[in-house]
């Protein structure tokens, strides 16, 4: 496989070769001793041994053809017709034929004859339109080349780069004819101009397909079809003249093509309404695109279709596609189009320090009698100087001012790795933390977990291993789409799985010691306290024992939960009801228990702090009121457990019992993740309360 600037290299050699190849067939058109101008609808000519002549017609001894000012017209399909083209390169071939032969004359407004030698072109005699048109070509050629090599491949980037050849083809093509001597081979001619027919067609259909499919692709690929189906039609039609007139087979073609395309951005825009990135990526290439062929349509097509005005001169107009293209380099920077972002930089950076030292080179050997070497030896110090610091400057800012620090990400991934782990018990936290550090615009999961962090699609996504699950987390577009993933981002990725490693073993730890620390408390508590009960119940009266009997079954219920053991749900209802019936039968009041219960577990913390709640409810309702019936309800659906207490003994006007009992049952479902809500009904009064299992069996 080649490097990516050996790929570049060999591409912008190509594009190199077909600049030159450019100039030579433009040098290949003949010229003679006479400069033909146009003066209004005249056609004159500056003689070398004559002040300027109107010429009247060419003469080749045989034949006389009119000199038409039509002969001098910059762009051949503005003529009304195709038979007005066919003339026009037939008359050429003949003017270029006679010239070279040596039997060409013009004849001027008095009649007389002058002739006209056949002289080679020179370098210097090409006209600065001529450079123009074939340098904003090759620079639209070599943006797309530098944005095609390195990036992903899709549909867009391919309508896109194509844009660039048929940019390169149209205005390479013109700035031959466009700025000729008068004189050119009317099958060159004819050929020139299909090729820039060629050009402009195929720029206006991949344009249009570029923007049915950036940023999102087209709904369907017949759309991206259609257009270059439209293409080879246009081809057809034009080149073999199906029709009259220019108009009819060019000039609506790529008219129509191009406001179909345009269509696909409006559809563009609606499909990323709910991207910001894309959506501030597609303003960036519509406005491009806009500014860049909006002077061309305006200046050139519609004056051509309409037949109101003269179309303005096509080489200037040719320029300011090269507007669309400096956009797209733009956006590159500010918005990350196509993916590239460091590597189009680096590139660019890489082309533009050779460039800068040939041609301060070359600047200086001009202005200076210097020797080659002395001139070398400067130019390579003034772009080490001045060049290479200017661009260490615009890379630290575009680029490495983005790159966080050990102290910035870690004070981003700590925190959201914390609080995720405590506000849900069961995360590890690792996508929290991954999402501050990086801020993705997409943060997902994949089924298939990998087995090392890595960046994928030249950047665009950076995989991530779940460490706790089988799972990916993909992150796409960091920081909210201002740039690519890098291979520093993967160490830092690394860096943020360390850590949670190390917050791991930190509350492993932890547990471990409040563990032992438990066990301890708790063997004292069972050897003293446990001791100092037992012997109580055995030496107090019988009216007494009752309630250390009591105590002694409290102090198991909570040395059960310091051990920790979950329990059924089933078993806890049990031991509720029992409890509860013998309350309610010390006092004389009826107990009605319904339940409905699904199979699931307890953890020891739910069963501990439901089982106060329950037992505070049912004290508040036996003690401060005058309770006849007691209601209790426990419901389960799997997801959580629903506990309602109700009595009829307290009326909605009277006290209602002590608000200090009333708080720790709120505080105790809360601290479960539910909730306890307690008021007055029509008959009494009720506690509802509601813990999600799910959630606090995680913990």
């Amino acid at each position: 496989m080649l490097s990516l600037k050996t790929k570049i290299t060999a591409g912008l050699v190509l594009v190199v070769a077909y600049g030159l190849l450019a100039i030579g067939v433009a040098l290949s058109l003949p010229a003679s001793n006479a400069v033909f101008t146009l003066d209004g609808d005249r056609l004159v000519a500056s003689l070398p041994d004559h002040p300027v002549v109107t010429v009247s017609a060419f003469s080749d001894g045989q034949r006389d053809t009119p000199a038409s000012p039509v002969l001098a017209v910059e762009e051949p399909d503005v003529l009304p017709d195709y038979a007005a083209m066919n003339t026009l390169f037939a008359t050429h071939q003949w003017l270029a034929a006679s010239l070279v032969e040596g039997t060409l004359h013009l004849r001027d407004a008095q009649g007389d004859l002058h002739p006209l030698t056949h002289q080679p072109r020179r370098l210097t005699a090409l006209p600065g339109l001529f450079w123009l048109q074939l340098v904003c070509g090759l620079a639209g050629m070599m943006i797309c080349l530098l944005v095609w090599v390195p990036a992903q491949r899709d549909i867009a980037l391919h309508s896109f780069a194509l844009t660039g050849l048929s940019y390169v083809l149209f205005s390479s093509a013109a700035a031959v004819y466009s700025t000729r001597e008068l004189f050119i081979p009317g099958e060159l001619f004819m050929w020139l101009s299909g090729l820039n027919h060629v050009g402009a067609l195929l720029f206006s259909a991949s344009l249009g397909a570029f923007l049915w499919n950036y940023p999102r692709k087209a709904p369907a690929t017949a759309w991206t079809a259609a257009f270059y189906i439209a293409f080879c039609v246009a081809i057809v039609v034009d080149q073999r003249q199906w029709v009259a007139t220019p108009v009819a087979g060019f000039h609506l073609w790529v008219m129509g093509i191009f406001l179909i395309g345009l269509l696909g951005a409006a559809w563009q825009g609606w499909q990323t309404r709910g991207n910001a990135g894309h959506r501030a990526a597609l303003r960036w290439v519509v406005l491009s695109i806009v500014a860049g062929t909006a002077f061309f349509a305006g200046g050139m097509i519609l004056p051509a279709i309409l037949q109101v005005a003269l179309p303005a001169s096509q080489g200037l107009l040719f320029t300011t596609f090269l507007l669309m293209y400096a956009g797209m380099a733009m956006g590159v920077v500010r918005h990350r189009l196509f993916d590239l972002e460091r590597w189009w930089f680096s590139l660019w950076a890489w082309l533009l320090g050779g460039l800068l030292v040939m041609l301060t080179d070359l600047l200086l050997a001009m202005l200076l009698s210097l020797s080659g070497p002395i001139t070398l030896t400067l130019s390579m110090a003034l772009v080490g100087w001045f060049y290479f610091p200017v661009r260490q400057y615009v890379w630290g800012k575009l680029f490495l001012r983005n790159q966080p620090g050990l102290d910035t990400w870690l004070s981003r991934a700590l925190p959201a790795m914390l609080t995720a782990q405590q506000t849900q018990q069961d995360q590890s936290g690792v996508e929290e933390a991954l999402g501050a550090v990086f801020r993705p615009l997409v943060l997902e999961r994949l089924a298939e977990r990998a087995t090392r962090c890595s960046v994928q699609d030249n950047g665009e996504s950076l995989h991530v291993p779940d460490p706790v699950g089988t799972q990916t987390y993909l992150l796409r577009h960091a920081h909210e789409g201002e740039r690519l993933f890098t291979r520093h981002d993967v160490e830092i990725a690394g860096l943020v799985l360390s850590l949670h490693e190390l917050v791991s073993q930190t509350r492993t730890a932890r547990a471990e010691g409040a563990s032992e620390e438990r066990s301890r408390i708790r063997r004292d508590i069972h050897d003293d306290l446990g001791a100092k009960l037992l012997h109580l119940l055995h030496h107090c009266a019988d009216d007494t024992k009752p309630l250390v009997r009591e105590a002694i079954r409290d102090l198991r219920d909570l040395l059960k939960n310091m051990e920790g053991h979950s329990l059924s749900l089933e078993a806890a209802a049990s031991q509720w009801h029992e409890e509860t019936a013998r309350r309610c039968a010390d006092h004389t009041v009826a107990l009605q228990w319904q339940d409905d219960l699904a199979p699931t577990m307890l953890t020891a913390s739910q069963f501990s702090e439901m089982t106060r709640i329950l037992r505070e409810a049912v004290s508040n309702a036996l003690k401060h009121s005058a309770t006849t019936t007691l209601t209790v309800t426990l419901h389960c659906d799997g997801g959580q457990v629903s506990l309602q207490v109700e009595n009829d003994g307290l009326p909605a006007s009277s006290e209602r019992g002590p608000s200090r009992g009333l708080e720790i049952m709120t505080t105790r479902a809360m601290k479960l993740g539910g909730h306890c809500r307690h008021g007055a009904i029509e008959a009494g009064w009720r506690v509802q309360m509601q813990i999600p299992l799910l959630a606090q069996g995680e913990a």
